[in-house]
């Protein structure tokens, strides 16, 4: 058995960047996806408090992958603001040089991670980024749930490239179905539980499902998430991401597609869009949730925040410009940027790129900060109230920072100091 396993992890090696591999499973790989758990790793969490980055906070780079899976425009695009990190073969180097340089790239802005890959989908292999407690920022890694090794180790040679600390939490995702608000809460579709085995679950319909605490044990410790919102994936389709159809815009605010009433999926696209709006954000609001249109199933969620952009998949058709200005709606100061490619309604743009932070070492955020924005101030109240009435949870993080006199116990003592801080009492 052991030399099966061996001959099959070779052979996806030696294929690497020369056959392309699909965004869902080949047939070789459905009859040997037991290997993916045999690519997991473990190391201990990192120093607390986590906060995990969301995809709108600023960005110095972007990760792709050569070949590419974008238009050469849209990387020239990207990189008159960011860095271009490529993960590339060494035998393919100078092409990857060739086409971005002829494709009008700033060549100032790209550099090469070597090493070789099985596809393109760096979004869905690369690196979940972290600050941990002592404000530095790294990478925390994941499985990823397809048996391809070289794209699973790419997290670690992006962080050795960067040279920023690794961690590793052993717990089987994927980036395209994984999104954050950066302030200690997530959302992902069903298979975040039904592909772990340790969930012992098949539930495929239930919005929300009910919680499964081997995974949202590992994304409270490494990731410092406390809310994770799992939900029947809508769409269905193969792939089961949510960025397929839903998207955090900020921490107030996300992006839900939305069918004609005769579409196939309009009662399931409109129970998350109804669950959504029920609960609360970090700071204890509503969600203000947008939705655009996608009446044949355009990835027009499938967009990339990049700093002060946004760019957009469109197809070509009349819909793009409703899309467009949906987005504006819902980012108004933002640049919108639509791009045409290979698109699909199950992968577009933000499947093939991801956003690499800012690097520069993040401060320590202030007791009575509670919604770490750098500011103390009257949300960070309706964040302790809510919370000392049980209508919001805190993560680890959170709770420190509302423990003013670190008693161990967040009350009403906590908020009378906090309201002295805004006061200057």
């Amino acid at each position: 058995m052991s030399i099966i396993i061996v001959m099959t992890f070779l052979s996806v090696i030696l294929c690497a960047d020369t056959n392309e591999l699909p965004i869902g499973f080949t047939e070789g790989e459905l009859k040997n996806k037991n290997l993916i758990y045999d690519m997991g790793t473990r190391t201990d969490p990192p120093i607390g408090p986590v906060r995990n980055i969301a995809e709108y906070e600023p960005m110095q780079g972007v990760l792709i992958r050569y070949p590419f899976g974008i238009s050469t425009s849209l990387i020239a695009s990207m990189s008159e603001d960011v860095i271009i990190y490529c993960l590339v073969s060494n035998n393919l180097q100078n092409s990857a040089y060739n086409s971005m340089n002829n494709g009008g790239v700033n060549m100032n802005n790209v550099e090469f991670i070597l090493g070789s890959t099985d596809s393109y989908w760096t979004r869905d292999y690369g690196p979940w980024w972290v600050v941990d407690g002592n404000g530095d920022v790294g990478v925390v890694d994941f499985t990823y749930n397809r048996p391809r090794p070289n794209d699973n180790q790419a997290p670690s040679k992006v962080a050795n490239h960067l040279n920023v600390p690794y961690y590793s939490a052993d717990f089987v995702s994927t980036g395209g179905n994984y999104m954050t608000d950066g302030f200690g809460i997530a959302a992902s579709t069903h298979i975040a539980y039904t592909e772990q085995d340790e969930c012992n679950t098949s539930n495929e319909y239930s919005v929300p499902l009910p919680g499964c605490s081997y995974v949202d044990d590992i994304l409270e410790e490494y990731y410092g998430i406390n809310t994770y919102h799992v939900v029947a994936d809508p769409n269905n389709e193969y792939i089961d991401h949510i960025d397929c159809w839903g998207k955090f815009l900020s921490p107030t605010k996300i992006l839900i597609r939305e069918v004609p009433i005769s579409h196939s999926q309009y009662d399931e696209i409109e129970e998350v869009a109804d669950y959504f709006s029920s609960v609360l954000t970090s700071e204890g609001t509503p969600w203000e949730v947008f939705r655009i249109n996608t009446p044949n199933d355009q990835p027009y969620t499938n967009s990339l925040i990049l700093n002060n952009k946004v760019y957009v998949p469109i197809m070509n058709s009349s819909w793009d410009g409703p899309a467009l200005e949906a987005y504006e709606a819902a980012m108004p100061d933002y640049i919108i940027e639509p791009f045409t490619g290979s698109w699909q309604p199950t992968d577009a743009l933000h499947c093939r790129v991801k956003g690499i932070p800012d690097l520069t070492p993040m401060p320590q955020f202030d007791l009575g900060d509670v919604n770490m924005d750098n500011q103390i101030n009257v949300l960070d109240i309706v964040n302790v109230v809510n919370y000392v009435l049980g209508l919001v949870d805190f993560t680890t993080s959170q709770s420190q920072l509302s423990d003013m006199n670190e008693d161990g116990t967040v009350n009403i003592l906590d908020i009378i100091s906090i309201v002295n801080i805004i006061t200057g009492s």
